[in-house]
């Protein structure tokens, strides 16, 4: 026997219905399936799983007694069922006019507009014509969405013969927490007795403000002055709506009603199954192509990028075992290439007496290689003559040992980068020293690397404003600015910098905030973690992130990876290891996520 996962939720019934009849009727824009057969069957396209409705007719305060006790007393059964495209649908209701019949209708969804038709019998015991068909048409066009205007909006129209003939038109607006519908109903629009009305009604989701899961609304209705009062909760397991409606007419009625989504725990495997097939068979293909562009690019002596499109690959498919290896062959290339490059530099520099510049480059061949031997042997030897030569230097003047330590000094800041403090160190030489030639040698050296780094800095610059990377650009154009603060092109790319990272800082926080109160949660965090990329310190991005934290499920945890693999692929280490980690705390078995959040821990170190 096959085991079954019921979701209860509720649907809207004209007859008893609590969804409806609590919203004064004001619902053909968001009747829920079956129910859609009856109130708009357009609708029938709007939810992905078959669907078992439920629903008694109420109970009619001050009324007689009923034959059964309410809850046993059908208005309405039906059952509905998404395939593909289509919608489709089969159910047996009770009208408020004393009728009973059956429904049965489709819908296609093409594009932004749905639309669909029901047709079936209704019996009317002491009707003139007993016997008649029954008929629904709708169309809708659901979550339409403008760039200024936060929020969705639906439209919805329908027309249907079924106890009299009558035409429903309707617009929703919802946002986050709140949503509002106003319908215009018809009744027998082209008779002279015709009735016309106007249907107003307001949803509130207060979860954020009691605790747990809860919906308060009402309606009204200009006919008669009906209206309708609803609270709802969504259980897990079961979403229950009890509704008070009064229809004008003095006696109120209470309605309860239940919606069933059905799948055996089979099926449901299959799909999860499926879906999480299909997303590694994409990220295998999409780890291949970084894998072919990696290997290409080495094959072209382009070892840098070689290494990036590697490194994505495995992001992509941490078990790419293809892309590890090329990984480990390109880098060991790449190290063994600049290791013999720095040597040979290091030993023309010696040659040439240079010794300043010879320990920096052995330094920079030891931090590749720890072990090499002749890096080791050519660190000790420049710093060896270095010492000498300031010994030399220095032996005949009587402030010798302030000179000395000087040197030492500038050595240091030398051959660590630190060409601005070396440059000033060389300057406190200079005037202990007027005439050393070898003083100023080393002015010229530091001159030329600190010519040599912005050169080198103004192309890296150039590099991250195609890439968008503003954050990166600022940091590296303040470093630039210390060391030549009188360069106007420089200050110049500051300004541009902090300009466009507070325009992007406004254009993020204003899609956050949209996506916010939509309750799109996974884009509003893309966003505001788009703000702490640019202002890891911004109040307001900490907050909203602080607020959705719970509000994201499970079925989005593989949207939040794809948005770490992104962040990792523009360098925003940091922001990917956020996505990931909630990951994590969404599904503690998603293991590619903890694997990428030690690669991008790793290149964090390394910046380091």
């Amino acid at each position: 026997m096959q085991e079954f996962v019921l979701l209860l939720s509720l649907i809207s019934l004209p007859l008893g219905e609590a969804r409806v009849n609590g919203l004064a009727d004001a619902c053909v824009t968001m009747a829920d399936q079956p129910l859609a057969l009856f109130v708009n069957p357009a609708l029938l396209t709007k939810n992905q799983d078959r669907k078992l409705l439920y629903n008694p007719i109420g109970y009619q305060i001050g009324s007689s007694p009923v034959d059964l006790p309410f809850l046993l007393n059908v208005g309405f059964l039906g059952y509905s069922q998404p395939i593909g495209q289509f919608g489709t649908g089969l159910a047996g209701y009770r009208d408020e006019e004393g009728g009973s019949g059956i429904l049965a209708g489709a819908a296609y969804k093409l594009g932004f507009l749905h639309a669909g038709a029901s047709l079936g019998i209704r019996y009317e015991a002491y009707g003139t014509l007993p016997v008649r068909p029954a008929i629904a048409l709708g169309a809708a066009a659901p979550s339409i969405k403008f760039a200024d205007v936060p929020g969705e909006i639906t439209i919805a129209a329908c027309a249907r013969w079924i106890d009299f003939f009558n035409i429903q038109a309707g617009i929703d607006y919802s946002i986050a927490f709140f949503r509002f519908m106003a319908n215009f109903n018809a009744r027998e629009p082209f008779l002279s007795g015709n009735q016309e009305s106007v249907r107003l009604a307001a949803l509130f989701k207060l979860d954020d403000l009691v605790g747990f899961p809860l919906e308060f609304g009402g309606g009204w209705g200009s006919d008669n002055n009906r209206f309708g009062v609803l609270l709802a909760s969504d259980l897990n397991l079961c979403r229950i709506n009890l509704s008070y409606s009064d229809f004008g007419y003095g006696n109120g009625r209470i309605g309860l009603s239940l919606l069933f989504s059905i799948a055996s725990t089979k099926e449901v495997a299959e799909r999860l199954a499926a879906i999480e097939t299909e997303q590694k068979t994409k990220n295998e293909i999409t780890s291949k192509t970084y894998t072919t562009q990696g290997i290409s690019l080495y094959k072209e002596g382009d070892y840098e990028a070689a290494l990036s499109a590697l490194d994505i690959a495995l992001i992509w498919d941490p078990a790419n075992k293809e892309a590890l290896s090329w990984l480990e062959r390109v880098r060991n290339e790449k190290n063994a290439s600049e290791l013999t490059t720095l040597i040979s530099d290091a030993n023309a520099s010696m040659k040439s007496q240079n010794y300043l510049d010879a320990l920096r480059k052995a330094q920079e061949a030891l931090k590749i290689d720890s072990s090499s031997a002749e890096a080791k042997f050519l660190s000790q030897e420049s710093q060896r003559k270095f010492s000498q030569m300031v010994l030399s230097q220095t032996s005949s003047a009587h402030n010798s040992g302030e000179i000395s330590a000087l040197y030492q000094q500038g050595l240091e800041q030398y051959t660590s980068g630190d060409y601005k403090s070396a440059t000033e160190t060389w300057g406190k030489i200079e005037k202990l020293q007027p005439k050393s030639t070898t003083v100023q040698t080393y002015q010229r050296q530091t001159a030329d690397r600190i010519t040599e780094q912005i050169t080198q800095g103004m192309s890296q610059l150039e590099v991250l404003e195609r890439k968008g990377r503003w954050r990166e650009a600022l940091t590296l154009a303040n470093r630039l600015h210390e060391l030549a603060p009188s360069n106007k092109e420089i200050s110049a790319k500051v300004t541009t910098y902090q300009s466009k990272i507070s325009s992007l800082i406004s254009e993020y926080q204003t899609q956050g905030v949209d996506f916010y109160n939509r309750g799109y949660y996974v884009s509003a965090q893309n966003s505001f973690y788009s703000i702490l990329a640019l202002d890891p310190n911004n109040s307001s991005a900490k907050d909203y992130l602080a607020r959705m934290k719970g509000k994201i499920e499970k079925k989005n945890a593989n949207e939040l990876y794809l948005l770490g693999v992104q962040a990792y692929t523009n360098n925003q280490y940091e922001q990917a290891i956020q996505y990931w980690q909630q990951v994590l705390e969404i599904d503690s078995s998603f293991d590619n996520a903890a694997k990428n959040i030690q690669r991008a821990r790793d290149k964090l170190a390394q910046l380091k």
